[in-house]
């Protein structure tokens, strides 16, 4: 595993962010195991590693003219990375709000834009397509998605049928392997053993 990743891993378990325990997903499934991104913002640090983790992805994307922050995870990272590319950022909900204009897609970008979509992570992919389809209806193109952890462990069958390729920094396997090895007060034998029983 490279250095980056291994850093990023330790970062992650260092501020508590990624937590073991019995956890309930949005998808309504159990999870002996939690990532709480939205915390990386309250560790500059360990932010801006993760920015430029994002932006090693980013890199790899031939067409980027603008970025969409999926709401309310995805935002702070797509801001921060339009900053840094020079690329304007908006902001696509999983569903309308309920008051003022009451849209899906905030922002204002010319149409016909090649937009990638921003997340901090992603595991079925099922809570990205309504944004996915939002974006398309309002004339903008959508063949990027960047995370910086795939923890799907899946085909994302979804995301493939709607033409929109998914990168990731670091997939869920990855991190286990390497909390395997890291010394740390808060991988206990106990915690590894459990993740030797998941992997």
């Amino acid at each position: 595993m490279g250095q980056n990743k291994t850093k990023l891993v330790e970062l992650l378990v260092e501020n508590n962010i990624l937590k073991f325990g019995e956890f309930s997903l949005k998808s309504g499934k159990k999870s002996w195991f939690y990532l709480d991104l939205r915390l990386t913002s309250s560790f500059p640090d360990t932010f801006d590693y993760v920015i430029k983790c994002y932006l090693q992805i980013l890199s790899n994307i031939e067409k980027v003219d603008a970025l969409a922050g999926v709401a309310v995870a995805g935002v702070p990272f797509s801001s921060v990375l339009g900053y840094v590319r020079k690329v304007p950022s908006i902001i696509v909900r999983p569903q309308p709000k309920e008051h003022g204009l009451k849209k899906l897609v905030e922002g204002d970008i010319p149409k016909d834009s090649e937009v990638v979509l921003v997340d901090d992570l992603i595991t079925t992919g099922s809570s990205k397509i309504p944004g996915i389809l939002a974006l398309k209806e309002q004339g903008f193109k959508i063949r990027n998605m960047i995370v910086l952890i795939d923890r799907s462990q899946a085909q994302l069958t979804e995301l493939k049928e709607l033409g929109v390729e998914l990168h990731s920094f670091i997939k869920i396997e990855e991190i286990f392997e390497e909390c395997l090895h890291i010394e740390s007060d808060e991988i206990t034998e106990e915690i590894k053993e459990l993740i030797k029983q998941n992997l």
